[in-house]
């Protein structure tokens, strides 16, 4: 098994940027590999996977690629005051890491999964951006954007002045304006812990994408609170529900 750290110039944000990559030792010549772009909660990095679970492992054991690229506090979108977080991800991050690594391109075998604000962002990326992607796996995702800034003192650097840009940054904003047979193909698992705080949003958040929508969301609540036991426990089955729907 491999674990490398790519340190890289971002033309979009004029500055270092940092990836984690987790990829299985027997890689064969001219093989490209499936591809989870896992996406960190707030308050992390794209480190914090490796610290806090045995993520080459599950590299190996799937013989797939696991990027984790860094996006500090932006919610994966240009922050008001900061950089273009939303433009690197959508436009260089992914060609770059398929052009410096043996990473497939299809969107068959490329998938979003990620906690918290990472729950958030792989919502937010797969409602722009459905073709890009087969599935989608969240875990007590930031489902409502209001629920965070009680506990984001620094919430307008992200949002703007007064929140401005944060109506259209939910969640509930992003899937009106999704392309719909798009997002019907894609899968959907979401999972929260029973006692988490974000529960309730994202109850309503499963609610709306099932009733208004018309998606299929394998949802699932189980005994657990907004921590990293609940994502060490869980991750697990998200990466084998992500395998099981591959045939």
């Amino acid at each position: 098994m491999a674990l490398i750290t790519l340190n890289r110039t971002s033309a979009v944000m004029m500055s270092q940027t940092l990836i984690k990559v987790a990829l299985p030792d027997d890689i064969g010549p001219g093989e490209k590999l499936p591809t989870v772009w896992l996406l960190h909660g707030l308050g992390d990095d794209g480190t914090v996977w490796q610290r806090k679970v045995p993520v080459e492992q599950y590299a190996v054991d799937h013989h797939w690629a696991i990027v984790m690229p860094g996006f500090d506090r932006s919610f994966y979108m240009n922050m008001a005051y900061g950089s273009p977080y939303g433009d690197y991800l959508e436009k260089e991050l992914l060609p770059a890491m398929r052009n410096l690594l043996p990473l497939a391109a299809a969107p068959a075998v490329n998938w979003l999964v990620g906690n918290s604000m990472g729950g958030y962002g792989a919502l937010r990326l797969a409602f722009l951006h459905p073709r890009w992607f087969s599935a989608v796996a969240v875990m007590s995702a930031v489902a409502d954007l209001n629920s965070v800034l009680p506990i984001m003192p620094d919430h307008e650097a992200v949002f703007g002045p007064d929140d401005q840009e944060l109506p259209t940054a939910q969640l509930a904003a992003l899937v009106a304006n999704a392309e719909r047979p798009a997002v019907h193909r894609l899968r959907f698992y979401q999972t929260v812990g029973a006692d988490d705080g974000f529960r309730p949003a994202n109850d309503a958040l499963m609610k709306l994408l099932t009733t208004k929508y018309g998606l299929h969301i394998d949802y699932h609540v189980d005994p657990g609170t907004h921590s990293w036991r609940y994502w060490r426990e869980h991750l697990p089955t998200v990466l084998d529900w992500l395998a099981a729907g591959r045939g």
